[in-house]
């Protein structure tokens, strides 16, 4: 019996942990009206044993190679409710069957506190026992396929993995892993030990029932920006010296619209990050980003070195790149 276990936690352990790097790119929560049954079964697994398991990283990805075999799905949850009991006995003072429950009572509060038109997800286990689970193989083919279609129903799987900071704080990161094409998405807290299902159920809660934001647009569009000159790095430079290393480029200093443009956006949104209290160089001055009562002053000495600076590249309009070199402006 011990060797079954160990045959199916760690191919497992893997399927979970590496879920993210097979899946292409998918959002768990489409369609975005639809209720989607999770495997109650849920493994608590200490993130120091994660390592146990590399040396099956191939069997694993065997497990996600069918993505709409409905067999494959089958293996899945028999694997997730090995590696369940498994880590069960091994998790520090039962926190493995408190956090499993504790999550998933809290998803449903959270879901009922939020009164949505339906709840995003639901706990169950299909109409499949655990010992029929397990006993598959030994099923005569019309229930081994009655089994199959009642796996299908299961859209989730989960798996929870932590690590004890100090006294009764906890880090923990749940991952949500959809059967049958690998796609994931994980959500991580530090929270006491009492409170982790809390806020773990909260965050996936907030995942499947908050607002959806579009995705941000850069709002400098095709603008290209550009690092200050190697050498002047971490130094305050002139206007001058910056000026004539972005023509260099062929960049301009930025506009104060794009400045300011640029520092909404951010470093993630197409834009720059900028040094607080430090003036940065413009075309009409010094910006200032720590200045409220006005981020924009005159730089009356071009030479003077006083500030930092990026430079950026903006597209030539349509008619002037398609210019040929020898026509006449």
């Amino acid at each position: 019996m011990l060797l079954l276990v160990t045959r199916w936690v760690r191919p497992a352990a893997m399927a979970l942990a590496l879920c993210c790097g097979l899946a292409t790119a998918q959002d768990l929560r489409d369609p975005p009206d639809q209720t989607f049954t999770v495997w109650p079964n849920i493994p608590v697994v200490r993130a120091s044993d994660l390592g146990d398991y590399g040396q099956d990283r191939k069997i694993f990805a065997d497990l996600h190679t069918a993505k709409a075999d409905p067999a494959k799905t089958l293996e899945a949850l028999q694997a997730v409710d090995q590696l369940q009991a498994h880590h069960e006995r091994m998790a520090l003072a039962q926190l493995g069957r408190t956090v499993n429950t504790q999550f998933i009572g809290e998803v449903d509060k959270q879901s009922r506190r939020i009164n949505g038109a339906r709840p995003r997800l639901r706990f169950e286990f299909s109409g499949i026992s655990p010992d029929e689970l397990q006993r598959a193989a030994a099923l005569d083919a019309a229930a081994r396929q009655a089994l199959q279609d009642k796996a299908r129903n299961v859209a989730l799987a989960a798996y929870i993995s932590y690590t004890r900071l100090q006294e009764t704080l906890v880090q923990a990161t749940v991952t949500l892993v959809r059967l049958g094409t690998g796609a994931s998405q994980s959500f991580t807290v530090t929270a006491p030990v009492q409170e982790l299902g809390e806020a773990l159920a909260r965050a996936v809660v907030d995942y499947f029932s908050g607002t959806r934001f579009s995705a941000h647009q850069n709002p400098l569009g095709a603008a290209q920006w550009l690092l200050s000159a190697p050498g002047h790095a971490d130094q305050l430079v002139s206007r001058d010296m910056a000026q004539r290393y972005c023509q260099s480029q062929q960049a301009a200093l930025p506009t104060v619209d794009e400045m300011e443009a640029a520092e909404a956006a951010g470093f993630y949104g197409g834009g720059v990050t900028l040094r607080p209290h430090t003036p940065y160089h413009v075309q009409t001055g010094l910006y200032d980003p720590a200045d409220d009562a006005g981020k924009v002053r005159p730089n009356y000495i071009a030479s003077v070195r006083n500030g930092y600076y990026y430079c950026i590249r903006n597209p030539l309009p349509a008619a002037q790149a398609q210019r040929p070199r020898n026509q006449k402006r």
